[in-house]
């Protein structure tokens, strides 16, 4: 299997339940998140010290996507990505799936670093109806702090 990244960066002061970033697959293209990296950044300043929750989520409509990042091969010598790409604005945000899959908390100080390798899968199934969607929860970010976003994949 190919592999493939994407980078976001949210908007600045994203607020609590704000969708920031969806992986969002072709119709006929299936992928395993692989690696999930999340950190803060707060302009030209250090950023201010600050427990964040960011969620993954199923789901299960993609939105109208108005910016959407290409994914880029690891591999120079692999196809290109079948997936649609990683949306980051939305006129019509996503609709999200009942219970988020999963939830990570970390300081705005720090970074988080997520491996889904061997055992652990986190599958994205066929369908542009199924996207992974990463949600700001339980607080809201400060004036000129965004998050900065790494997603790795296999198709």
């Amino acid at each position: 299997m190919a592999r493939y990244s994407a980078q976001v960066k949210s908007a600045a002061a994203l607020a609590v339940d704000t969708a920031f970033a969806a992986i969002v697959p072709a119709a006929a293209v299936a992928c395993k998140i692989r690696r999930v990296t999340l950190g803060v950044v707060a302009g030209a300043t250090t950023p201010t010290s600050q427990q964040v929750t960011v969620s993954i989520n199923r789901g299960t409509a993609r939105g109208t996507a108005t910016t959407t990042v290409a994914g880029q091969r690891l591999d120079p010598r692999s196809a290109a990505s079948g997936i649609t790409g990683m949306d980051t604005v939305w006129s019509v945000v996503p609709t999200l799936a009942a219970a988020d899959q999963f939830r990570v908390s970390f300081n705005t100080q720090s970074g988080v670093d997520l491996p889904w390798e061997l055992l652990e899968e986190f599958v994205s199934d066929v369908g542009t109806a199924n996207p992974v969607v990463f949600v700001n929860r339980d607080n809201a970010l400060p004036a000129s702090h965004s998050f900065v976003l790494s997603v790795e994949w296999e198709e």
